[in-house]
């Protein structure tokens, strides 16, 4: 049976792992190593040290399918991926929830990056910051705003001490997130257009207390999805396991 080599870190991965072991498929599970507390069962864990280390892994350990579950703002390691899985002639597949689209009500302002969110802030305001740990530095420069981050990691605040650190790790419901805006106070949220259901709270909650959303854009160059759940990927896979 051909052995599948997934690159996770995501809820579609973790979904993607559970069918593939259940399906009796044998595969692994890689991780960026980005935070200190990976889900169970991932068979390693860092890079691979670019394109050809990625190859090498393909080639040398078997590995006839490559998934690639990696978050959507992953903007190395799919492109890395593809060229990896070209160069040794294996099947590439991209696992990718879609994106958050706005309702009625919500007020969304749509930015390119970090940075143009960053610049957008308004001066006095209590901002929200939905982007993790390692997004915060564009931030940084903003003295003239109230910072609340969210982050699994502790992130690394420069020689600012004026910003509020909330660690924790989704899902969240939208009960815990009205409480956040209760104790906060906020009056901008900050958010990379992940997707998916585990974060999604804090935009319902946004949109209660109409709360102005920087919706920062999934970054370009990216390969375009091939599924968007795991069930639609395991179709996918079936004819090749």
């Amino acid at each position: 049976m051909t052995k599948v080599l997934v690159l996770g870190g995501t809820e579609e991965a973790r979904a993607l792992a559970a069918a593939l072991e259940a399906a009796g498929v044998p595969f692994e599970v890689s991780l960026a190593g980005v935070t200190a507390a990976p889900e169970a069962g991932a068979a390693r864990s860092g890079g691979f040290g670019g394109v050809d280390g990625l190859a090498a892994v393909l080639r040398e350990e078997g590995f006839g399918l490559l998934v690639d579950a990696t978050h959507p703002f992953a903007a190395t390691i799919s492109p890395n991926a593809r060229q990896a899985a070209r160069k040794v002639g294996v099947p590439y597949h991209r696992l990718e929830r879609p994106p958050w689209r706005p309702a009625a009500g919500d007020d969304w302002q749509d930015v390119a990056s970090l940075e143009e969110a960053a610049a957008r802030l308004v001066p006095g305001s209590t901002v929200f910051l939905a982007v993790g740990a390692r997004s915060l530095p564009p931030f940084l420069k903003r003295n003239d705003v109230r910072l609340v981050l969210r982050a699994i990691e502790p992130p690394d605040v420069g020689t600012r001490d004026d910003i509020v650190i909330v660690r924790a790790r989704g899902p969240f419901t939208a009960r815990m997130e009205r409480a956040l805006w209760d104790e906060h106070g906020f009056d901008m949220l900050v958010t990379k257009n992940s997707g998916g259901h585990s974060t999604e709270a804090k935009l319902r909650v946004a949109r209660e207390r109409r709360t102005p959303v920087l919706m920062v854009a999934r970054p370009d160059g990216q390969p375009a999805p091939d599924a968007a759940t795991a069930g639609e990927m395991m179709v996918l896979l079936r004819p090749h396991l």
